[in-house]
Formats: C-alpha cells, sequence, structure tokens
C-alpha cells in the first residue's frame, strides 16, 4: 500500500488573514516521498513520541490534516484531483480535444483510463496521507494534556470529520478500499484488504455524527475556515443522499439526509449565508463567507495557491479582461468545456457568463471562439506562478443543501413544497420559477439540469449522474453525438485500484 513518508517538518507562517494562518501556517509535512507502505516514522530528530505531546503539537498536527487538501506541488491539491481530474472532466460537461502524453485527462475523460494511470494512484495517496496524519492525532490526543476540554474536543472531531471525509472521497471513486483507523506497520498495512461498502459508509457516517457535538457553529475571524457543525450536517446530507442511490440503494438513508440538510437550512442567518449574487460566490475576497466548507488557498508563492484556473483555460491574450501572464492551460486545444454543458444554459441565465468564457482574444491577438472555465479565474489577479491562484474552492456549498433538500422532498412526493427551494437558485440566476402545480417527473428533469449549470466546474455532476444511474445513457449519447468510438457500462463508474496497490496489498481489482 503506497502513501507518504513524513521526512521533516516545516514550520512557515501564511498571512492571508489569521484564519488561514492558523489552519494552514503551523504546519507544513513538507518534502515527501512515496514508500510501499501506510505509516512510517519520520526521519527527523523530531519523533512522532516527542511530537504529540502537548496542545500546541496537536494543534499544529490537526492543521497539517487540513493542509493534505492543498495544493503542494505542480500535480495541485484536491481541488484539481478529485474535483477537476477524477470528477468533472468524467462527466460530459467536459470534451477533451486532443490528447497530450503528459497529462491525464484525456484517457480519463474519454474512458481510457487504466490502473497504470498516474491520476488513479495520486488519488489513493493524496486520501490516505489525510487519513495517516489524522490517525496518528487520533492515536495520541487522549493522552496530551489540554487548557481546555472543549478546545480538545473540538481537535478530534475536525480530524475524526476530515478522515471520514477522505474515506467517503476514495470510496465515491474505488468504491471498496481499506478501513484503516490507526497508525500501522509496513507488515500490518500489507494485510488489510479492501472493506465492504456498507462498513465503509456506516463507519464514515458514524465518525462525523460523532464529531458534530465537538464542533463549533460559527468561528472568529482567527479561525475562519475550520469544519463547522453546519459543513457537517452538510456532508452527512450527501452522504446519506449518495448512499441512498446507485449503487447501495438504501432507502433508510433518505431520510436521514433530508434531517441532516434541514439542520443547515434552520441554521441560515446565523450559521450559513446564502449569497445575494451567483458571482458574489466566486470571489476569493468572499472566501469563508458563502461556502459551507471550503479549500483554503493563498497566493504569494508560498504553494497553498490554487492551481485550478490555470488547469482548466489557455493563456488569454493581453487584450483580454481575463489575461494572466502567469497563467495558462498546457495546450488551448486539449481541454475545454462541452456545447452540451453550453446549451444546458437557459437565455438569460447570469451564470454562464460567470463560469465560462466561449469569447476571448487569444495570446497572438485573435479572437478565439473556443469555450473554457473561468469560474474561479479572477480579473486583475497577480499571481506568481500558474499554481498561485488565491481563491478558496467548494467542498460543498450551501446552494448544494438546498437543491439537495429539494430532491428529497420530492422524492418523497412532496413537489409542491420542493419547487420554491428550487426557484430560489433559478431567480437568483435571472430565471423565471417553476410552477408549483409541475409534476414530480418533470421537476426530477429540472432539478437535474439545474444542478449541472449551477455546480458546472465544481466536480459535482459526475457523481451526480452516478448515483441517479443515469452515466451511462447520459455519457454514451454524448459520445455517440461526437463519435467518439467508446461506450460505457456502470464498471466505467469506478477508477481502477492503482496498479501499486493491487501488487502490494493482492486486492481484488475493479471490473
Amino acid at each position: 500500500m503506497k502513501t507518504t513518508k513524513i521526512n521533516k517538518y516545516r514550520f512557515q507562517l501564511n498571512l492571508k488573514n489569521l484564519g488561514k494562518a492558523l489552519i494552514f501556517g503551523a504546519l507544513t509535512l513538507g518534502t515527501v516521498s512515496c514508500e510501499d507502505d501506510l505509516m512510517l516514522e519520520p526521519e527527523n530528530n523530531i519523533t512522532q513520541t516527542s511530537f504529540y505531546t502537548t496542545e500546541l503539537q496537536i494543534q499544529q498536527a490537526v492543521s497539517g490534516v487540513y493542509s493534505a487538501m492543498i495544493n503542494s506541488s505542480s500535480r495541485g491539491g484536491f481541488d484539481v484531483n478529485f474535483y477537476l481530474l477524477a470528477s468533472e472532466v468524467r462527466s460530459n460537461n467536459y470534451n477533451a480535444i486532443s490528447q497530450n502524453g503528459n497529462r491525464d485527462y484525456f484517457a480519463i475523460n474519454r474512458f481510457q483510463d487504466t490502473s497504470s494511470t498516474e491520476e488513479m494512484s495520486i488519488l489513493w495517496e493524496d486520501a490516505y496521507q489525510m487519513i495517516t496524519y489524522a490517525n496518528k492525532i487520533l492515536s495520541r490526543i487522549d493522552e496530551v494534556p489540554f487548557a481546555d476540554a472543549a478546545v480538545k474536543e473540538q481537535y478530534r472531531s475536525e480530524t475524526r470529520f476530515l478522515r471520514a471525509y477522505a474515506y467517503f472521497e476514495l470510496m465515491r471513486n474505488f468504491g471498496k478500499v481499506p478501513l484503516v483507523t490507526k497508525p500501522v506497520s509496513p507488515e500490518e498495512a500489507a494485510q488489510i484488504q479492501r472493506t465492504d461498502l456498507t462498513t465503509l459508509y456506516d463507519f464514515i457516517t458514524s465518525e462525523i455524527e460523532a464529531s458534530v457535538g465537538g464542533l463549533k457553529n460559527i468561528y472568529d475571524n482567527a479561525n475562519k475556515g475550520r469544519v463547522t457543525k453546519s459543513a457537517a450536517h452538510a456532508m452527512l446530507g450527501r452522504i446519506y443522499l449518495t448512499g441512498s442511490g446507485y449503487p447501495l440503494n438504501n432507502s433508510s438513508y433518505v431520510a436521514k439526509a433530508k434531517d441532516h440538510l434541514s439542520t443547515v437550512i434552520q441554521g441560515e442567518g446565523q450559521f450559513v449565508t446564502f449569497a445575494p449574487t451567483y458571482a458574489d460566490l466566486f470571489k476569493s475576497a468572499n472566501d469563508n463567507k458563502y461556502h459551507i466548507f471550503e479549500i483554503q488557498h493563498i497566493s504569494g508563492g508560498l504553494s497553498q495557491g490554487s492551481y485550478l484556473p490555470s488547469y482548466v483555460s489557455p493563456n488569454f491574450g493581453t487584450a483580454d479582461p481575463l489575461y494572466n501572464a502567469q497563467s495558462s492551460l498546457y495546450s488551448s486545444n486539449e481541454l475545454g468545456v462541452s456545447q452540451s454543458l453550453i446549451n444546458a444554459y437557459e437565455p438569460g441565465d447570469l451564470r454562464k457568463n460567470v463560469t465560462v468564457k466561449t469569447q476571448f482574444i487569444a495570446a497572438n491577438g485573435q479572437p478565439d471562439n473556443s469555450n473554457y472555465f473561468i469560474k474561479f479565474r479572477e480579473p486583475g489577479k497577480v499571481i506568481t506562478n500558474r499554481y498561485d491562484w488565491p481563491i478558496n474552492f467548494p467542498i460543498i456549498r450551501y446552494e448544494d443543501v438546498i437543491l439537495m433538500y429539494a430532491e428529497v422532498l420530492n422524492n418523497q412526493g412532496s413537489t409542491s413544497a420542493a419547487v420554491p427551494h428550487l426557484n430560489r437558485i433559478r431567480q437568483r440566476a435571472g430565471l423565471a420559477p417553476l410552477s408549483t402545480s409541475i409534476s414530480a417527473a418533470d421537476f426530477t428533469t429540472a432539478l437535474r439540469k439545474e444542478r449541472r449549470v449551477e455546480f458546472a466546474g465544481e466536480g459535482v455532476y459526475w457523481h451526480d449522474l452516478v448515483r441517479w444511474n443515469i452515466a451511462v445513457s447520459v455519457i454514451n449519447q454524448a459520445a455517440a453525438e461526437l463519435n467518439y468510438n467508446y461506450t460505457i457500462t456502470t464498471n466505467d463508474y469506478l477508477y481502477q485500484i492503482p496498479l501499486s496497490q493491487v501488487q502490494l496489498g493482492g486486492y481484488e481489482q475493479n471490473p
């Protein structure tokens, strides 16, 4: 089982704001290398035994768990790997135009990926890195004296949430994965086999349920970005709704999803905020204001910036409002937004121009009519390199909670009660409201279309297609319309377990 070895601890302060300084600046688990085991002792003079012994060290270690989500190298963080490449690019929102042998997005988009595709190893290693960090904290925190017991419980709860969240992302991409809940030796790691989905769901949901009591509803400015109670309830709503669909199809999860989503909605105005405009959601000045849980980024050459905006759009020319000298897709004809997504926007939808750009001035000064995502690319931002964008990435937004809640209401036969929730999203987008007399079937069609355009570019749509079990029909129709020579089956809902992991652990491979 291949994960990361901690070679040294490096302390650095990040000054975007005090909240990010606390969460990401305290500890960067610096230089890493891949080894054939799950958890290795750090090769430095700060041993695990001596490090995890004070409240400050636990605080710093928790910061390290959060830091596992951000960009620490040119391969990007969770936003690029889990939400862009493994999810958004997999859906028919993207069209991989041509193949670059150094990039995996063509293979992923065209369903040509294999167990040897590098991106599969990145997903696996990044998630297990977070799990490894969390397991070490949870194995030691009981022994550490704290001045305030509530603070200890908060750190424990944040760590349990983050570990469960990492397992959820692993499960959505690979299905059954090894469940490791404590530090293990290389020999022990090799014996841990893949865990069935029901057990994984039980573990993930029970961990997050147990974390709610120790989390805070809100944090002061010095702690913005930490996991809140609303984040836990929202994530549980997503997890239960996912489990109610394909492949688990556990109908008992629907009511649980509804309860958690309702709890978040009841906190609007106090714990969560509905942004007045769609554009407000995607400005770095509004980080930690509207999203419920987000990946923290900061520019300034501190290896904590976002790589995503540069990954999805080309180097616009100096005459274009979105020009940035440090930003470019590897090649402007490799990866573009599909015409299918462009066509999904209704006339007058205010979200379209925030999300995609269909006309721009190219680097040669000539107009170009290709389609690219611009949702996270801010005009006028000066960055040190293309990995350095400051805008946070939303893991889960309040709008997602609202639409998931509407979906549950409709599925339970309360379509008329669901309509106002969907209309709230539509009206902010400048669209006419739906009638409260709409049928349940028509509401389902409208909601699925709404989710596609509301969350375009955020890694939500592919997982929606899978849990609704319509990805086969949607992707095959898109491939046929584009004359692509492939069809998919439900086997393609999961990625192949990385070959190195299969060889080490003797795992059964996904079909």
